[in-house]
């Protein structure tokens, strides 16, 4: 039984400090082991005559709800739902993980009032079931926390120009300090394809054609244009260009949505690229750090 409840509290300990790393939480250390130490104990007392009572359904949530009130600090009740998500989502890995080593190994298995009784406990199973989910969070998880910021950055804009205005997805590329030089005004860069129901005939007609490169080109259409004072020309470089430039809008206003709300940004250009910013289509917009009200 010692074996038992050793083994339980190092498996347990194990669990609850993914979770642990997993939410950020900043519950001291000793809280953990003792969350771990109340599971191994739970365990023990289920192998014991007359406690298969403590084997229902009610009881283990209450048991995790235990184990989660003593080895965390919990500010909310959503904060709790949260640990109770990862403690239970790292639990399964734990358990699907040890299974498949079992099999793997052809260990004898057999189920008992809920519990998984193993011939010859094989410890080395645990140890690698262990050090797979170590191996996990150490590989996989911060792929899975970048690709959730970067979902975070992408924000609804809405351009108004004119009598018309456009809805499109923007990313917060927090590397662009694109700016006019003159003015000093922020840049966003927009795809055309998404921003061209809203610009003049003559500038569509640019981008149409594909000349918004040729500076001689777009200079003489701009110096026919009732537009020409909401343009402007914006040098800019990338890893892979430069001495490049953008032609670039003032709008009537832009607004991006926040936390449910529409806010207007401070002045700002919007310069206009005439190729896909997104592979995926995820966003259509790259939004300069000073343009975010």
């Amino acid at each position: 039984m010692d074996v038992i409840w050793l083994d339980n509290l190092l498996v347990n300990f194990v669990v609850l400090w993914l979770t642990w790393k997993i939410s950020g939480n900043n519950a001291p250390m000793w809280r953990l082991w003792c969350s771990a130490c109340i599971g191994a104990c739970y365990t023990i007392l289920l192998i014991l005559p007359g406690f298969s009572v403590l084997s229902t359904f009610i009881l283990k949530i209450m048991l995790s709800l235990a184990m989660l009130a003593v080895g965390f600090r919990i500010s909310s009740f959503s904060a709790g739902l949260k640990l109770l998500g990862y403690f239970y989502g790292i639990t399964f890995l734990m358990g699907g993980a040890a299974f498949g080593f079992y099999y793997f190994f052809n260990a004898d298995i057999h189920v008992s009032q809920g519990m998984f009784l193993i011939k010859d406990f094989p410890i080395k199973i645990i140890i690698y079931s262990m050090a797979f989910i170590i191996m996990l969070y150490r590989w996989l998880w911060p792929l899975l926390q970048l690709r959730i910021n970067h979902h975070q950055l992408v924000y609804k804009v809405k351009i108004h120009f004119g009598d018309d205005s456009v809805i499109l997805d923007g990313f917060l590329d927090t590397g662009n300090e694109l700016a006019d030089p003159i003015s000093g005004r922020p840049v966003m860069v927009v795809e055309f394809d998404s921003i061209r129901i809203i610009l003049p005939a003559e500038i569509e007609k640019i981008y149409k054609e594909g000349k918004e490169q040729q500076l001689d080109y777009v200079t003489e259409i701009l110096s026919e244009s009732t537009w020409i004072n909401r343009f402007f020309i914006v040098p800019y470089s990338t890893l892979n260009t430069s001495n490049d430039y953008l032609l670039a809008f003032r709008p009537d206003s832009i607004e991006i949505l926040t936390e449910g709300s529409w806010l207007e940004t401070k002045q700002s250009l919007v310069g206009i690229r005439n190729r896909k910013l997104s592979t995926d289509d995820e966003y259509h917009a790259l939004i300069q750090p000073q343009i975010i009200p």
